[in-house]
């Protein structure tokens, strides 16, 4: 197992790829600490999985003071963080639909950058002193290309794309800095996947379509393919590499 004996903490672990992750860490041998504002889907997390070597927390990833908290909760446990998978994230589409386009841009920015960033620099506290750890940072392929005009998804305005940019940018600037320490920094990149943030979409016969013919392997993903390649990032297989985006996109960005 990769990651035997290391400690984890999975942001937005309550559904979709971070409940996959949360999982996938399990089996490689990790202590989780899974994390989310969800209670109830933390709940069902627990029920389902019924291992000593998960804990969950209830995180605000906006706020300065629970980021720190669920790291503070991760060390309880074994001393020290190895790893942060930063997978807590929204879109438009989840907000309310009379908030106007300012309201939308912040709470999507707040969520999926600041969210990082303040969980990030608070892993950072801990992994810098220790001399190693690794965080893997949960993107899309949307903060590398533009939506594609033939899905219903932006008007150029949007702040999931914007957001998901900020991040692929933290990574790079993170991992170069921080990487002569011990810590690396990477991204996971998924092209559409089947997840929370798209089964409102997908129900759209038209839509799902799209979605699938615009990946060259003409299907979307699952959150498990997705979560295999953030646990190959935060195992020591993957010792040589840092500040990298990996796309796990069906070809999508290859096009």
């Amino acid at each position: 197992m990769k990651l035997t004996d290391s400690v984890a903490l999975i942001t937005g672990a309550a559904s979709g790829i971070g409940k996959a992750c949360a999982q996938r860490f399990l089996e490689e041998g990790a202590t989780v600490v899974a994390c989310d504002i969800d209670g109830a889907g933390l709940e069902q997390l627990a029920a389902e999985t019924i291992q000593s070597s998960l804990h969950t927390a209830h995180c605000d990833v906006t706020k300065r003071a629970d980021a720190e908290a669920s790291v503070q909760q991760a060390i309880s446990l074994g001393g020290r963080l190895d790893c942060l998978v930063n997978s807590a994230g929204i879109t438009p589409r989840t907000l309310p639909p009379e908030a106007d386009f300012e309201e939308r841009w912040d709470a999507v920015m707040e969520v999926n950058a600041k969210g990082v960033f303040l969980m990030s620099y608070a892993a950072l506290a801990v992994m810098r002193p220790a001399g190693r750890g690794a965080i893997v940072n949960l993107v899309s392929i949307m903060g590398m290309v533009g939506y594609p005009t033939s899905l219903p998804f932006s008007d150029g305005f949007t702040a999931y794309p914007h957001s998901k940019g900020a991040v692929v940018q933290m990574t790079r600037e993170m991992g170069v800095r921080f990487g002569a320490e011990g810590v690396r920094i990477n991204a996971v990149a998924p092209g559409f996947v089947y997840s929370p943030l798209t089964e409102n979409v997908v129900g759209n016969p038209e839509v799902h379509a799209e979605m699938k013919r615009l990946h060259p392997m003409g299907r979307m993903g699952q959150p498990e393919e997705i979560a295999a390649v953030v646990a190959f990032l935060a195992s020591d297989d993957a010792s040589f590499v840092t500040a990298s985006v990996w796309p796990v996109d069906g070809g999508y960005t290859a096009q």
